[in-house]
């Protein structure tokens, strides 16, 4: 799901402070088979939210829930596809008023928020030894307080887009590392142009951009007086060198892809879904992981599958949730819907793998870092926000900003 839309997530957040009170195995052998019984001639239909219900993105679902169905006689499927805006704010509602379904799929963001309330169905019995199946990055956006309460759907990343002319102009490589990242963009800044652009805006987008650089530090929230005054000193750097626009504090992700369009950047840091916009584009360019600092490390957005607590068939539903992440149903979804797999051992095997900047996507996969910090994660994020505008924006300095944060992350954190 493109990652603009996580600026909307803001919306569920407040909601949710308002509610505030508010197999063994994988299946074995039996993952694809009527779960309903079989013999008995009862049809069960279980009731799916989402919000994929246009596009290449509602065909996928569409032939996912249709393989089902065929494999499982006994089971329906009836789907409800809202708004993305829409669909985190009606579930918190249907939390409250009793009227939830039986099957979600979310943004991996919402989906600790949605466990905090006691929403999610615990499916560690099911589907808690499934974690070796994805990469480490999805399967820990589906861990809460100790249980699995979703599996991971779809995935994405971010990576760094170059442009191939430019590049060969100034006689460049592209950059692998953090001091690469710096003298490269040196080369290719000046005459009124800078060499890089990423959203450092006051939002999801601004956090789900700049925390890579916070990881590739080696640290994490944790530490983020230390490993954020790292990460914000280094992108202060780019900036107060000319490296990087002041007006990055202000650029959403669609702003950093009006700029590399436009060739007033040769990089920038996107997601995959940039690559259909860029392609309708007259430009050369390039994709290729991000530049490490002490590790690689890069931003991980996406879908889980979720089933909510009170369903009325929770054995129907999480046959469907398996049928979705661990079973046929995988393959089918992110081949029709263009998306990368949450599982390592798809990696190659999906149509995406064909294609030369999917791969690079793909491949990060192993760097993946989730936003999974517990139920009081919009504060948090919140936190991160004002340490990146004041540390970016000279209002304060670097260390000075993350050590603020950092006082308001840490007792936040689960």
């Amino acid at each position: 799901m493109k990652l603009k839309k996580y600026t909307r997530v803001a919306a569920f957040i407040g909601a949710a402070a308002l509610v505030g009170a508010s197999l063994t195995a994988c299946g074995g052998d039996d993952g694809g088979k009527d779960a309903s019984g079989g013999d008995s001639g009862d049809v069960v239909t279980i009731q799916v939210w989402d919000y994929l219900g246009q596009g290449v993105s509602n065909d996928a679902m569409e032939a996912a829930v249709a393989a089902f169905e065929e494999a499982n006689p006994n089971i329906k499927v009836e789907r409800t596809s809202f708004a993305f805006a829409d669909l985190a704010t009606s579930i918190v509602q249907g939390g409250v008023g009793g009227s939830l379904p039986d099957v979600a799929i979310v943004d991996i963001v919402d989906t600790q928020n949605f466990a905090s309330l006691t929403l999610l169905m615990d499916v560690t019995e099911k589907f808690g030894d499934q974690g070796d199946k994805f990469y480490e990055g999805p399967w820990s956006s589906t861990q809460f307080d100790g249980q699995t309460v979703a599996l991971p759907l779809n995935s994405n990343n971010l990576a760094l887009y170059y442009n191939k002319a430019m590049f060969e102009e100034a006689g460049v490589d592209v950059p692998t590392t953090w001091d690469e990242l710096y003298d490269v963009g040196m080369e290719l800044s000046g005459d009124g142009k800078n060499a890089l652009a990423l959203s450092a805006i006051k939002s999801e987008q601004g956090t789900f951009q700049v925390l890579p650089f916070v990881w590739q530090t080696g640290g994490d929230l944790d530490n983020y007086a230390e490993s954020g005054a790292e990460a914000l000193t280094y992108l202060k750097k780019l900036i107060d060198d000319g490296v990087v626009s002041s007006a990055v504090t202000n650029y959403t992700q669609e702003d950093a892809r009006t700029q590399f369009v436009t060739e007033n950047v040769a990089m920038m840091i996107n997601g995959p879904w940039e690559l259909q916009n860029l392609q309708a584009e007259d430009i050369d360019f390039g994709v290729a992981m991000l530049p490490k600092g002490e590790i690689n490390a890069t931003g991980l957005g996406g879908e889980n599958i979720v089933a909510f607590a009170g369903s009325a068939h929770p054995e129907e539903a999480q046959l469907f949730m398996e049928f979705m992440a661990l079973g046929e149903g995988a393959e089918i979804y992110l081949n029709a819907s263009g998306q990368l797999s949450a599982r390592a051992d798809l990696a190659g095997q999906l149509e995406v793998s064909n294609d030369e900047n999917m791969k690079v996507f793909e491949e990060q996969m192993q760097y993946t870092h989730a936003r999974a910090y517990g139920g009081e994660y919009n504060k948090i994020s919140e936190a991160i926000q004002i340490s990146i505008q004041s540390a970016l924006t000279g209002a304060a300095t670097p260390e000075e900003a993350a050590a603020t944060a950092a006082e308001t992350i840490t007792p936040l954190l689960p």
